[in-house]
């Protein structure tokens, strides 16, 4: 007889979890609290538009997510937009990788760059030479500003602060430098392809979530939407669980009959992620002309660093299929809008007025845009757990039979989707070990 699983959550990381259990061999219960798939990164409806609940970009490197897709039958790039791992600034040379399969790329290509002067691109020798040494795993975690200490202000205002926050959602000082480090190491171990962005072409619920349910429905997966959870006494409890829930909702659900593993997850705290979607026709000045702010992605790095912050960081252009506009020829549309996210990493949530207000007079003054719309605001209050240096997140074997995952639980990745996926990887491998007697690392 083939043995039942309840999964808890259909995020990222509990449609992961059901998809490689269904492929393990076990009849999936599926349990979601509302009626979509998809948790802090899938897309909703507003005034008859659809946006993505937060702008994601992934990476090359995030092999585990693109894998999935393609169990499901999707094909990566169909779905996503790859460009080389770079982005421009609002003013001054960009930073871009050269699009080679050559090695030490970011080397060769600070190098060639005209923004940084020759002591400041030897300021980064040190970290360099550090990270040879110990190839790439820190041997013990201390914070991103300190591992790159003695690094010129201005690459770190310029290239460490992007890539942390873009990677953790965590300022410098706190920032874990051996999950940063491993992200790195993970984004530059095969390149040109793993060391890319990917931008989605379509919403994000098409693009997994949303097909992830249909091939679970497809192969015998009973699934319940809509059906909250307020007690692990709610479900079957003769079937092994895995939760795939925020940090905060498992803590609540164990807080009574596994303590400690509750204390873990809900000392995590959090931090907020605002996206601000925008819409705008290009200044005189800008049409017909090929600049700098013509990239996919910029970054507005004043404002790095700021806890509690009210300030886009990066701005993000989206493409007409992804915002599901209607493609007009060239000769009948005039001069096209363009479309853009703007991101407020360590976002203060009580101040959407501000962020607004703020997301605007960028787009006005250094996207070059008019004839402003400001079309939709999104606030994910609790979007990432701060991934600070020497944090203790919770493991995913909690007791017998009762495991969990989601992107907050032990890892080598911080808050983003493959961390969410490889979280409900490992979910299932415990609970595959945990039926034959295997042994289990409950840190895995």
């Amino acid at each position: 007889m083939t043995q039942a699983v309840t999964i808890v959550g259909a995020g990222w990381a509990g449609l992961a979890a059901a998809i490689k259990a269904t492929q393990q061999g076990w009849t999936v219960h599926l349990i979601e609290a509302t009626q979509t798939p998809g948790g802090r990164a899938k897309s909703v409806n507003h005034q008859g538009k659809v946006f993505d609940n937060g702008q994601h970009a992934l990476i090359g490197a995030y092999q585990e997510t693109l894998s999935l897709m393609k169990t499901l039958g999707l094909e990566p790039d169909a779905l996503f937009e790859r460009q080389g791992l770079g982005w421009c600034y609002s003013s001054g040379a960009p930073f871009g990788l050269p699009k080679d399969t050559l090695p030490f790329k970011t080397l060769r290509s600070l190098l060639l760059n005209a923004r940084f002067s020759p002591l400041e691109k030897l300021s980064l020798l040190k970290p360099v030479q550090f990270w040879i040494k110990h190839r790439f795993l820190s041997p013990s975690d201390t914070s991103v500003a300190q591992l790159f200490h003695g690094v010129s202000d201005t690459l770190m205002r310029d290239i460490i602060s992007p890539l942390c926050l873009s990677a953790l959602n965590t300022p410098l000082d706190r920032a874990s430098a051996s999950t940063f480090v491993r992200v790195l190491k993970d984004a530059f171990s095969n390149p040109p392809d793993s060391c890319s962005f990917l931008f989605p072409k379509k919403p994000l619920s098409d693009i997994f979530p949303i097909r992830s349910l249909e091939w679970l429905k497809s192969r015998g997966a009973r699934i319940e939407l809509g059906r909250r959870i307020d007690a692990l006494n709610d479900i079957d409890v003769n079937a092994p669980c895995i939760l795939a829930v925020p940090a905060w909702q498992a803590a609540k659900l164990t807080r009574d009959s596994h303590p400690n593993w509750s204390g873990m997850a809900g000392g995590l705290t959090h931090k907020a992620i605002a996206s601000v979607y925008i819409k705008g026709h290009p200044k005189e000045s800008r049409r017909g002309e090929r600049t700098a702010l013509q990239s996919q992605l910029v970054c507005f790095n004043e404002h790095m660093e700021l806890d509690n912050c009210v300030h886009p960081q990066f701005g993000i252009r989206l493409n007409a299929q992804a915002m599901q506009t209607p493609l007009i020829p060239p000769a009948l549309q005039g001069t096209p809008p363009e479309h853009w996210a703007l991101i407020v990493s360590v976002a203060d949530p009580h101040r959407r007025q501000d962020i607004v207000q703020n997301a605007m007079a960028v787009a006005r003054n250094q996207l070059g845009l008019e004839d402003l719309d400001m079309q939709f605001c999104t606030i994910e209050k609790r979007a990432t757990f701060s991934c600070e240096a020497l944090s203790k997140r919770p493991p995913t074997v909690i007791a017998q039979g009762l495991f969990a995952c989601g992107d907050y639980v032990q890892g080598p990745y911080p808050s983003t989707l493959e961390g969410a996926v490889r979280s409900g990887l490992r979910a299932v491998a415990c609970l595959d070990k945990k039926q034959t007697g295997a042994p289990v690392n409950p840190g895995v």
